[in-house]
């Protein structure tokens, strides 16, 4: 896959090209963009571009035994093909409602009717060799759009001295025109991997009664470890699936905790699912028991608390001190 990357390969019997744009191990949608998860190639995808010049087929020949007076079959309404001619030139291949099927030359900067409502095409360029080409730019705080991804802006030094620099934003992998090679280069959080493998084998939605709205979803999954085993377990609303299930991993706190997260409604076939993995939580909740019993003790168990300081006492006043006070008194 490395050596066919961004280079145009002949399709043998033709004469197109077809060059690999884009390429992931492991293809997956995150956030509506494509990411691969692993460098494994468990579920590869390619972006594929197709090259190559063709002329208009011919019209279907006309049926012999059809009846008189029938109505020609009508193809796909409001169609404009272009085509590429041997010498360069450009043809054109128009269907519309109004106007029907038609085909001829077209001329740069002439305008040419499209029988669509008063729309007309003009072409004002022609490139024989283009590369469709996506850039990024970055936006002011001020006209940023809700949800804009960051970025980054890389720069690569080729060793011809020639510099590109280029924006790529988080969670893309964006194709780098270096050369021999291309340079993907990809922006977003690091990625762990589990010794787990986690496979949706079914979801389930409980809707309602008389309506449509969901009252329910739940996810049946398999389990995978490294040694190839398999365990299958349900998790729904409140309701999570642990592996290992065994009390020792449980107590400990060393096992993965499956819990439904959400539901994509448009796909009945992907699911989110959230795992836990909370190494020690028994510690942390004798260390809360034990803060609330202090607390109890502190404030009921007298005998737990800590006695007042006690003001001294004064000696009792002996009879000799009570007639000095008295003597005192009468001065």
């Amino acid at each position: 896959m490395a050596g066919t990357l961004g280079r145009d390969v002949p399709l043998e019997g033709s004469a197109f090209t077809m060059r690999i744009e884009s390429y992931w191990p492991d293809f997956r949608i995150d956030n509506g963009k494509p990411v691969s998860v692993s460098e494994q190639p468990n579920n590869p995808a390619v972006v594929v571009t197709l090259r190559g010049r063709g002329v208009p087929a011919a019209p279907p020949a006309a049926d012999p035994h059809a009846s008189p007076g029938a109505a020609e079959p009508q193809g796909p309404p409001n169609k404009l093909t272009l085509f590429i001619a041997e010498d360069g030139a450009l043809t054109y291949e128009l269907s519309s409602r109004r106007s029907g099927r038609s085909t001829g030359k077209l001329e740069l900067n002439t305008p040419l009717p499209t029988g669509w409502a008063d729309w007309q095409l003009t072409v004002s360029q022609f490139v024989p060799h283009a590369d469709h080409w996506l850039e990024f730019q970055p936006v002011t705080a001020a006209d940023a759009p809700a949800n804009v991804p960051a970025g980054v802006r890389v720069r690569v030094q080729q060793r011809d001295g020639e510099t590109i620099e280029q924006w790529i934003p988080g969670g893309w992998q964006v194709v780098v025109p270096t050369k021999p090679m291309p340079l993907q280069v990809s922006y977003g959080w690091r990625q762990y991997g589990l010794p787990i493998a986690l496979e949706l084998l079914e979801f389930e939605v409980e809707r309602n009664e008389g309506s449509d709205s969901p009252a329910g979803f739940k996810s049946t999954v398999r389990v995978t470890d490294r040694e190839g085993r398999t365990f299958t377990g349900q998790c729904w609303m409140n309701n999570p699936f642990s592996h290992p299930s065994h009390w020792p991993a449980t107590w400990t706190g060393l096992t993965y905790k499956m819990s439904q997260a959400s539901w994509n409604p448009e796909n009945l076939g992907q699911s989110t699912i959230q795992i836990l993995r909370d190494p020690g939580w028994l510690l942390k909740w004798i260390g809360s028991l034990l803060i609330c019993l202090g607390i109890y003790f502190l404030f009921y168990v007298k005998s737990f608390r800590r006695p007042a300081a006690a003001r001294p006492k004064r000696p009792a006043a002996t009879p000799a001190d009570q007639q000095q006070l008295v003597a005192a008194d009468g001065r």
